[in-house]
């Protein structure tokens, strides 16, 4: 087969590839982190590159729509700093590792499983590590001492094959080697977070042990190598829910091979083993709180203790909440608006201090909540016109709303919120609501009822309560009792790092659940439509 070579800059990475590929299939085989939130199905319009080809002027163009047939460069627009959030709100824990010191100053593993080299060189050292679908953490630890070491994220190098779970789904499924591509750019990510944990702390990356992973459950599906055809398609069912012991040999991870891997188990198809650290780390099943826990993400994770009971459901928002099918949406980097307040005029905070380039999930909440405070947005979701607005409203207020093409609102030169985008988050956060909403049907409490709503990950950690409330994101929960818990995952799994003894309650915890499968319930269905409207005042 004929090869043509492919240029990437500004990093220098030349790619020999098939004629008539695309450029997004190339950067994929370079291993370039190319942003296709929409999986390179030509929706979003947010992979485009600049092309030279010899003898032809520069031009933009989609990278998931052009086939390459000659030599070429591209040029990959910078992505800017992402804002990844890494400490959870951690709790005192005593080392209690699963390791045992022998005799000989041997290692052994309280489980029985074998291990290929027992003798330690140094410190052991154990990683804890959060895989998200957006970004990743790794926390290094001292074994026995319970020391932390270093703390080190990255972003999550599937991204280029969509910014969603159900998106690198549908490719993955498509063929084995989609599934080799996929899983080893997510390989790849973790021992370049392994590699960055080790050096931040001075350390050799032999010294490290064990490596416990949590994640969704599809995340982790492609790092066990695990069929993922029942994540596909419906009833959602994972191929096996764990635990898991593997070692880091087995699983392609060279350059910590010695190394035992485990995988706390999975409590449902999308709510994996990240929720059940981040309910351990919040203390579910421990007391006798009526607590709720909500990581809002592409899927949802909602979790309930109430009384004895232990429900957990996953809605699927899609991405718009993250900036994805969001026209000047963007994740939390550099450039991203993530603060809005309305008043006189439009106040936007950049992430950064630059100028914007476009909006993330945190900032659009915000817009949407003040749109509907001054009555420019409708309950319905309608954006109103100037004229419609109340004579109150500055001037300089109804200058940026826009009717062409669509409807939109300006918030600064060059980002605005179209007519589409509201529709986009009215559907993401009717997912969230009506999800909340089964959950306290299914335990027969009403939402005052609730000591404590707990919102966990990074979404949740920079997300402004109020005005998630106002807009509807949080149902009826009373906002009085919202509290944010900051990275409860990476806390969690930190936990059954250092604690054995955490571990086996981790495990006892998961098989206590009860898990509700939205997507054939027909009251989520029912609660889906009355939660599409955003609420008619502020509570």
């Amino acid at each position: 087969m004929d090869k043509i070579k492919v240029i990437f800059q500004p990093v220098g990475v030349t790619v020999e590839v098939p004629v008539g590929i695309t450029i997004l299939e190339a950067a994929r085989l370079g291993g370039i982190c190319l942003t296709a939130p929409c999986g390179g199905n030509g929706r979003c319009g947010k992979c485009r590159v600049k092309v030279y080809r010899p003898g032809d002027m520069e031009k933009w163009v989609l990278a998931c729509h052009t086939p390459i047939f000659q030599n070429i460069t591209v040029e990959v627009p910078p992505m800017g700093e992402m804002v990844i959030l890494e400490e959870g709100n951690t709790k005192g824990i005593l080392p209690d590792p699963v390791f045992l010191l022998d005799g000989n100053g041997n290692l052994n593993h309280r489980t029985g499983f074998v291990l290929d080299s027992p003798e330690q060189e140094g410190v052991p050292l154990g990683l804890a590590v959060d895989v998200g679908t957006t970004t990743m953490v790794g926390y290094l630890y001292d074994l026995f001492e319970g020391k932390s070491l270093s703390v080190v994220s990255h972003q999550n190098g599937q991204f280029p094959y969509g910014s969603d779970v159900i998106s690198r789904l549908a490719y993955a499924i498509q063929s084995e080697e989609n599934y080799r591509q996929i899983r080893r750019a997510l390989l790849q990510s973790i021992e370049a977070l392994f590699l960055d944990c080790c050096r931040q702390a001075k350390v050799k990356v032999k010294q490290i042990r064990e490596i416990v992973t949590v994640g969704n459950t599809p995340m982790m599906h492609m790092l066990l190598q695990l069929p993922l055809q029942g994540l596909a398609t419906a009833p959602f069912q994972p191929y096996a829910k764990g635990p898991f012991y593997k070692t880091a040999f087995e699983l392609g991870l060279g350059a910590v091979d010695k190394a035992i891997c485990y995988f706390p188990p999975f409590i449902g198809g999308f709510v994996g083993s990240d929720a059940l650290a981040a309910a351990l780390a919040q203390n579910f099943g421990q007391n006798n709180e009526t607590q709720m826990l909500v990581d809002i993400g592409t899927n949802g994770e909602i979790i309930l203790q109430s009384g004895e009971q232990l429900l957990a459901a996953s809605a699927p928002a899609g991405p718009a909440l993250e900036g994805g099918n969001i026209h000047h949406g963007m994740i939390a980097s550099s450039g991203a608006i993530d603060k809005v307040n309305i008043d006189f005029d439009v106040q936007a905070a950049v992430i950064g201090g630059s100028n914007p380039q476009g909006i993330c999930g945190s900032g659009l909440v915000d817009a949407l909540a003040e749109m509907l405070r001054l009555g420019i947005l409708h309950s319905t979701g309608r954006m109103r016109e100037p004229s419609e607005l109340s004579p109150v409203i500055s001037f300089r207020i109804k200058q940026r709303i826009k009717k062409e093409p669509e409807s939109c609102f300006f918030l600064a030169e060059r980002v605005a919120i179209t007519q589409q985008d509201i529709r986009e988050v009215q559907l993401a956060k009717a997912a969230i609501a009506a999800g909340i909403e089964v959950v306290l049907k299914e335990a027969g409490i009403a939402p005052e009822k609730i000591d404590s709503v707990q919102l966990a990950g990074g979404f949740g950690n920079y997300l402004n309560a109020a005005n998630a409330k106002r807009i509807g994101l949080l149902g009826r929960l009373p906002l009085s009792k919202v509290r944010q818990v900051g990275n409860a995952a990476g806390a969690g799994a930190i936990s059954i790092l250092l604690s054995y003894k955490a571990r086996k309650e981790a495990e006892y915890l998961q098989r206590s659940f009860k898990h509700l499968e939205l997507a054939s319930d027909v009251r989520y269905q029912r609660l889906f439509l009355e939660h599409i409207n955003f609420p008619d005042k502020e509570y």
